[in-house]
């Protein structure tokens, strides 16, 4: 008996009010169409895949969102209707993903689809964007979302240049320093070690160790050069697919601090998230929702929809969100001033700052203490080979006297 056949289904989705792009697995065609209507989805396509395949999406670079809602931008304030800015935007595409994101953006747009949901069935954008764009459709304020957007990308993009830049001094510092530790195993401590063999002293166990790593650095060189690219060219295929992110993540969730230090930037990530949607006219409830799809991390998720269950409920937001662990007192207090003055739009990005802020004092001084001792280490390391070689030769010269 055969198993279940896979079919790339393209559909709308009443209850996401959207179309919707993905894999399912069924007997056979009928099935899954039958399955659907069940469901109350609107079948568009259905298409058979191969063993394995995945459903389509757009290929090749990632799509650049940020420079999307720049163009976009421009063009509908120089006097455009968003169909036009959509064509201007897929002549100047020159073909890859940026064509069939508009190609798809503008077919939705003229089977009576609004932007918002012709952009959350592309699937090129984030939910945040999605639903700053659905809440100008509402109050025809679609440049000032976009706007509210580019400041929010903006703010996650100056806090993660930060946290790379800081990485970058310490990556260079360790590879100039495995450099030169393997240039003094390869050339420099096999010459002392032939004069260490005329000479016929006895060597102390340190400088042994030295000669015998030498010994095994160089009769292994090539295999030790290929592990090296094998490695390299490992880490930029685990860059890319992102197993090092979610690598980096698990190694920080298991350190405490760290790991709250992480979450001041994931909290400056959600209030300025909070912030952009309650602008564009979202309810709190509302926005927490869309909020609860981003990465925060499983703890902050999890508070998150605590929290939302308590405003649900009828508790303050201040109160909630404080009961969730979300805030600190500064923060409480904040909230609860927005909730007097009903000016919490301001309050959100008030607060988002403040994490922000936060976020970047932490890079700024966890890099002025680990480059020092990145330093001294290396310093360490290459100092000790070279006092190892020139021990014996020390020992030569108080023989002499």
């Amino acid at each position: 008996m055969t198993g279940p056949a896979r079919f790339r289904v393209r559909y709308f989705d009443p209850a996401r009010s959207g179309v919707v792009d993905e894999a399912i697995e069924a007997v056979s065609e009928a099935a899954a169409r039958e399955s659907l209507a069940a469901a109350r989805r609107v079948v568009l396509d259905l298409q058979p895949l191969a063993s394995g395949a995945a459903p389509a999406r757009p290929a090749g670079a990632p799509f650049d969102v940020a420079w999307w809602c720049r163009e976009l931008r421009t063009l509908l304030k120089a006097g455009m209707t968003v169909v036009e800015a959509l064509e201007t935007l897929q002549v100047q595409a020159g073909g890859g993903v940026r064509e069939r994101v508009h190609n798809h953006l503008l077919r939705a747009l003229r089977e009576g689809q609004s932007l918002s949901r012709a952009m959350r069935g592309c699937g090129a954008f984030s939910d945040v964007l999605v639903a700053s764009v659905s809440a100008s459709e509402r109050t025809s304020t679609l440049v000032d979302a976009l706007d509210d957007y580019l400041r929010y990308d903006e703010l996650l993009r100056r806090l993660r240049r930060q946290a790379v830049s800081a990485a970058i001094y310490p990556a260079v510092v360790t590879a100039l320093g495995a450099v030169i530790a393997l240039f003094l195993l390869l050339y420099v401590v096999p010459r002392f070690s032939r004069m260490y063999t005329d000479v016929h002293r006895n060597l102390s166990p340190a400088t042994q160790a030295v000669l015998w790593l030498s010994a095994v650095v160089r009769s292994h060189f090539a295999v030790i050069i290929a592990a090296l690219v094998t490695a390299g060219f490992g880490a930029v295929a685990a860059w890319r697919h992102g197993w090092v992110a979610r690598a980096a993540a698990a190694v920080v969730a298991g350190i405490g601090p760290l790991d709250r230090r992480i979450d001041t930037y994931r909290l400056a990530k959600l209030y300025q998230s909070l912030a952009l949607m309650f602008r564009g006219g979202y309810t709190l409830d509302e926005a927490i929702e869309v909020a609860g799809g981003m990465d925060l991390g499983r703890r902050l998720s999890v508070s998150l929809a605590q929290a939302r269950r308590d405003i649900a409920r009828g508790r303050s937001v201040a109160a909630a969100l404080s009961e969730a662990g979300l805030t600190d007192a500064v923060t409480e207090r904040l909230l609860a001033v927005g909730e007097r003055t009903g000016a919490f739009d301001t309050v959100l990005q008030t607060i988002a700052d403040r994490h922000a802020e936060d976020f970047a004092t932490f890079v700024e001084r966890a890099t002025r203490i680990i480059e020092p001792l990145l330093l001294l280490g290396v310093a360490l390391v290459v100092g000790g080979i070279v006092v190892m070689m020139y021990m014996p030769i020390f020992d030569i010269a108080n023989s002499i006297r």
